[in-house]
């Protein structure tokens, strides 16, 4: 066996292990629980036709490539597979499979981007790519994950290293077709993949140029005199892109683009009604497709955010200032016409810095900023590590030369695995902390559920696919912040995009929700808590709750035994209005308790604001005797401070439960309750309209005491 086929072995074995580790060891990514419902979906039905009636398209080509998988356990009970997570554990295997398979295919890319090298050193390079990618963080993670992100990695370095070879001189047609393939293959699998098709357009018409007048030597004199007769020679032949034949790939890519387009559509983004109900025209549909997700904004700001996480993280940073600092010296040697290989700028090189460059210039200046996420440039990370090992490779390769060995060690295969071990071991905190920050244990909130369930209990969550996974039920999808991402029908009856429960979208329903069932289960993660859930609703899941079990992130919640219901609307209204920004709607007080002597008085105001409110005001709340005397007070922020007025927002109702202490010697008779609000800063009222009593205050009526 040859040495560079032992180490490319060595290389695949530790990354088909750390993505194995991974794979056994973690729980299912948010995500993960869609692509096994979708898979489970096509076994019934064929195509991925979620409960919902949604089309699910994200992953498509994945979601099949996990179905057969997924067949080994979809016949089991619930009871029986659910335990053992057999489920999800299947179906993260192709992309292992893929994951793993993608290793060597990054050492035979090298191989032929940097053939004109030589095969000692473009077979360094691809080791040393081949090592960065088998022991990367993002390797082990999508490569352990029943997600599209692996198999598309795979098809986009197979897209960019057939579509190099199609565009070389002699630039064969056949390489061009079958990168067409691959392409459609990659947007199939994440239509994120379009950002692909400028880029590597861009580098294979600058690659067939100049490898094209590279290849052939000057005409001779004859030929520059007599320009009638420049067809006729084969010096002279047109590059492939201005060949008549070039048209019907041209028109293939156009193709490829419409119906991924298309097939994007059907899935609904975005809370898109579907696409038969759509007002506009095919064209416009199709191309709104691809405008909501792109926008002409360039912030340095964010673009220096955008690299820190993609290039900042410690096993990257170094290898982007070595790519860097490499390809700089490759310019310098390339212009001082040194007899040295400049790898970087072989036309291989040319065209993956083409395609990596263009593509990142895009992400930072024609995306929205959600979608600038290191989770997109995944796929093209290949491309980053060949780059990086290509420049480290020459960077080593100028040293020996400096010293003296022309002949030295950058090239030797041991080298390249050496290499790859150091860079493993400098990022490999990164590892840890991927391995060590867990997702979410849905899957064991819900067995927690499933072994206690009572006739009549009811099932609220945001995580709607791992519901119907687990329980096969859901009878509330819950989240407030940038719901419209995770609805249907978000015009008439919202319901999610995976089962088709209704959804919950602000805390009065969900305290509705609770006030109409026995006992409910509520679970939640601490992760998705404060990004999607404000302080309201926080706050009814601390009064109306009780923690039945965490988990790794994962919390669950049941219906407190001995909780005092909110009320989901008012008992006296009121429509107080305070400055025109908020008003207060009404007020329920709790009889039952008026009946224990000196016992707290429980009270719900319920405000609405009606602008964007930039103070955080603080409620005061009197008990006032016959003689207008204040007698019990208290001043708190809405919801115990759990949910400042900066924070609400327009339209919105916000359920305010208040307690007030009474003191031991208070008299009975009765009193009146007074509330208004106030900067506690400068202790100035907010002004209510057609106040009469001078104070800026609303009368919330009379209470008579026991």
């Amino acid at each position: 066996m040859r040495l560079p086929t032992f180490v490319l072995i060595i290389l695949i074995l530790a990354g088909l292990a750390l993505r194995l580790f991974y794979l056994t060891s973690s729980h299912p990514f948010f995500d993960e629980y869609t692509t096994v419902l979708a898979a489970r979906q096509i076994l019934r039905f064929g195509w991925p036709l979620l409960p919902s009636g949604l089309f699910y398209e994200h992953g498509l080509l994945a979601t099949y490539l996990a179905a057969p998988f997924t067949a080994l356990f979809i016949n089991q009970p619930l009871a029986e597979w659910q335990p053992a997570q057999w489920g999800l554990m299947l179906a993260r295997w192709p992309s292992l499979l893929v994951s793993v398979a993608t290793i060597p295919l990054i050492f035979a890319a090298a191989r032929r981007l940097l053939a004109p090298a030589g095969p000692q050193l473009a077979g360094a390079v691809g080791l040393l790519a081949a090592g960065l990618f088998a022991l990367s963080p993002e390797g082990m993670v999508w490569g352990g994950r029943a997600r599209m992100y692996a198999l598309a990695t795979f098809l986009v370095l197979l897209t960019v290293l057939w579509a190099y070879r199609g565009a070389l001189f002699p630039a064969p047609a056949r390489y061009r077709w079958l990168a067409l393939a691959a392409l459609l293959a990659a947007l199939l699998t994440q239509f994120g993949a379009l950002m692909l098709v400028p880029p590597l357009v861009v580098a294979m018409l600058v690659v067939g140029y100049t490898s094209q007048r590279a290849a052939q030597p000057s005409p001779p004199a004859a030929f520059r005199l007599h320009p009638s007769s420049f067809r006729l020679h084969p010096f002279l032949a047109r590059p492939w892109f201005l060949q008549p034949a070039v048209l019907g790939e041209g028109l293939a890519l156009v193709a490829i683009i419409g119906l991924a387009v298309w097939v994007k559509r059907l899935g609904q983004p975005l809370g898109a009604p579907a696409l038969a109900e759509a007002d506009g025209d095919l064209f416009s549909e199709l191309a709104g497709t691809i405008t909501y997700q792109t926008a002409f904004y360039f912030s340095w700001p964010e673009t220096e955010k955008f690299l820190a996480r993609q290039f900042g993280v410690p096993h990257h940073l170094w290898l982007a200032l070595l790519a860097v600092a490499g390809l700089l010296l490759a310019l310098v040697v390339f212009a001082r016409r040194q007899k040295s290989i400049a790898l970087p700028l072989l036309p291989g090189g040319v065209f993956v810095w083409l395609v990596f460059g263009l593509l990142v210039v895009q992400m930072v200046s024609l995306l929205e900023p959600f979608r600038r996420n290191p989770r997109y440039m995944v796929m093209v990370l290949p491309l980053f590590y060949l780059l990086a090992a290509a420049t480290v490779i020459f960077l080593l390769r100028q040293a020996g030369s400096l010293l003296g060995r022309r002949a030295n060690l950058a090239a030797h295969p041991l080298a390249a695995l050496a290499l790859a071990a150091f860079f493993a071991a400098a990022g490999w905190r990164d590892v840890r902390v991927a391995l060590a920050t867990p997702e979410p244990a849905y899957e064991q909130a819900f067995a927690r559920i499933a072994a206690d369930w009572q006739p009549g209990d009811t099932l609220l969550t945001m995580n709607a696919p791992a519901a119907e996974l687990y329980l096969g039920r859901l009878d509330g999808f819950t989240v407030q912040n940038d719901a419209d991402q995770f609805l249907l029908n978000a015009g008439a009856a919202p319901i999610d995009r995976w089962v088709g429960a209704p959804w919950l979208g602000s805390a009065a329903q969900f305290n509705a929700a609770l006030n109409a069932s026995p006992r409910v289960w509520y679970v939640t993660d601490t992760i998705r808590q404060p990004v999607y859930f404000r302080g309201d609703w926080q706050a009814v899941v601390n009064t109306q709750l009780e923690p039945v079990w965490a988990g790794d992130n994962a919390l669950l919640y049941r219906t407190a035994p001995n909780r005092m219901p909110l009320p989901a609307s008012p008992a006296a209204r009121l429509n107080a209005n305070f400055d025109n920004a908020i008003r207060l709607l009404g007020v329920t007080l709790n009889k039952s308790q008026l009946a224990t002597r000196h016992s707290p008085l429980a009270i719900v105001l319920f405000w609405q604001p009606q602008i964007p409110i930039h103070v955080d005001y603080t409620v005061f709340l009197h008990l006032r005797n016959a003689a207008g005397q204040t007698v019990a007070q208290r001043d708190s922020q809405p919801l115990d401070g759990a949910y400042p007025t900066s924070q609400w927002q327009s339209g919105e109702t916000v359920i305010d439960p208040l307690t007030l202490p009474l003191p031991p010697d208070l008299p009975p008779g009765p009193y009146r309750l007074v509330a208004g609000l106030y900067r506690l800063d400068t202790g100035q009222r907010l002004p209510v309209a057609n106040d009469t009593s001078g104070e800026n205050a609303v009368d919330l009526g009379e209470v008579t005491l026991p």
